[in-house]
């Protein structure tokens, strides 16, 4: 499954920088949300542990923006 992930992962970075570097709407669009499904694939296919700790780590970092 990580071969999966990391397939899922590359196309979402890939994604996010053809959106950060076009001009068109619709391409925009396009990988926007190419991005957000890429993405949230690769965090299923993820092995328990990696999600894991990516879960414990936004716990214990505390963003200025997540404050009440």
């Amino acid at each position: 499954m990580i071969p999966v992930s990391l397939m899922s992962l590359v196309i979402s970075f890939l994604a996010v920088y053809m959106y950060t570097n076009t001009t068109e709407e619709i391409v925009k669009v396009g990988t926007a949300g190419m991005a957000l499904i890429c993405l949230f694939l690769s965090f299923v296919f993820a092995p328990w542990s990696i999600v894991l700790l990516l879960v414990v780590s936004l716990v214990i970092y505390q963003s200025p923006l997540l404050k009440y």
